[in-house]
């Protein structure tokens, strides 16, 4: 499977599409979310994504209960929490403009239907669904309706709810979808990764697969890469401590260069499925490999017996696995002491 988004290449001729996630990391200055479109293009990553919500897109404001949420995310309820985090509108179209100056596919995140419109006047080329709207069943037939590539995060879901809203979007629409596997934890512990499960989603879906990192480091996503993501998405920012939920667990400018360098590495390393021998082996293939050597002078018509050659480096006449082999074998041309024997030095086998 393959997808071009803009002049962008998915799948597996390429190297993982790198999607740069701005999240919160903008703190709702224009100039901060520029610097970090910057970031992102000169790291060598592919994409920008934003999150398109206001507070009301995802939220009431409420004191139950339910609304209280762990103080780490610097507020004590869910809708004063996105209220801050949220991007402002009038920053999409510059920020837009800034990532296609730079090389970058922009795109975002949508959290409310309600916000299609609004979405769809900047023109991306793809859609983003969070693992956290991946339930929402409204959202995905309103992203279908627009024909155009969904990327979905999977976290915390189960295959039935994956499966569920597989059938939801490909019932209405033809377009490419992708699937991201996801630990939606913050930061998500190296250990309950899980990266196996993309084989399992890739084949139960019959969707390319990614993977949307929230590990601290480079090494989950330059892990997957090797393990055939074909998308990934990663959290990042200018300084960790800066205020706001999600700079403390984003990667820094190096870590970003880090993964882009190290995924594209990867992807050189995987190559092709094709078990052969390389430009780089076939000279330690010749050196290195053995082959039948004389260990007298050998006048034709002699019948060669064990006493009469060794299989020993190089590989430089016939190889000790060669069916046809050396033994009992009559000399039709003249082999000297410490050469080769060839094919062409021995009678054609009937």
């Amino acid at each position: 499977m393959n997808l071009t988004i803009e002049d962008k290449r998915i799948g597996p001729e390429a190297p993982a599409f790198l999607i740069a996630e701005v999240s919160a990391n903008h703190d709702r200055d224009l100039d901060q979310a520029l610097a970090l479109v910057d970031i992102a293009a000169a790291a060598g990553w592919d994409a920008l994504k934003l999150q398109t919500y206001d507070a009301d897109s995802l939220t009431i404001p409420s004191d139950h209960p339910s609304m209280r949420i762990d103080p780490v995310w610097g507020h004590a309820r869910l809708y004063d929490l996105y209220r801050t985090a949220g991007m402002p509108m009038e920053f999409h179209a510059p920020l837009f403009a800034r990532a296609r100056e730079r090389g970058l596919v922009p795109f975002t995140s949508i959290y409310d239907p309600r916000d299609l419109d609004f979405i769809e006047s900047l023109d991306p080329a793809i859609y983003k669904i969070a693992s956290f709207e991946m339930t929402f069943d409204d959202l995905l037939i309103a992203v279908a309706g627009t024909g155009k590539p969904l990327i979905l995060s999977t976290g915390m879901a189960d295959m039935a709810e994956i499966g569920h809203a597989v059938e939801v979007f490909t019932a209405r629409s033809t377009a490419p979808l992708v699937l991201l596997h996801c630990c939606s934890s913050y930061p998500a512990p190296p250990e309950q990764i899980n990266l196996a499960a993309m084989e399992t989603m890739r084949a139960a879906f019959g969707c390319m697969v990614g993977f949307s990192d929230h590990t601290i480091g480079a090494l989950g996503p330059i892990a997957a890469a090797a393990m055939g993501a074909r998308v990934i998405e990663k959290h990042f920012t200018n300084d960790p401590g800066r205020a706001g939920p999600d700079h403390r667990f984003s990667a820094t400018p190096e870590v970003m260069a880090e993964i882009a360098a190290g995924v594209r590495a990867v992807h050189a390393m995987r190559g092709s499925p094709d078990k052969r021998t390389t430009e780089a082996e076939a000279v330690n293939k010749a050196a290195g490999r053995r082959s039948a050597f004389a260990l007298r002078d050998l006048a034709p018509g002699a019948v060669i017996g064990p006493q009469d050659f060794r299989f020993v480096r190089p590989a430089a006449g016939i190889a000790p696995n060669d069916p046809q082999g050396v033994r009992g074998r009559r000399v039709v041309r003249a082999v000297p002491a410490g050469h080769p024997i060839t094919p062409d030095d021995l009678d054609r086998v009937p």
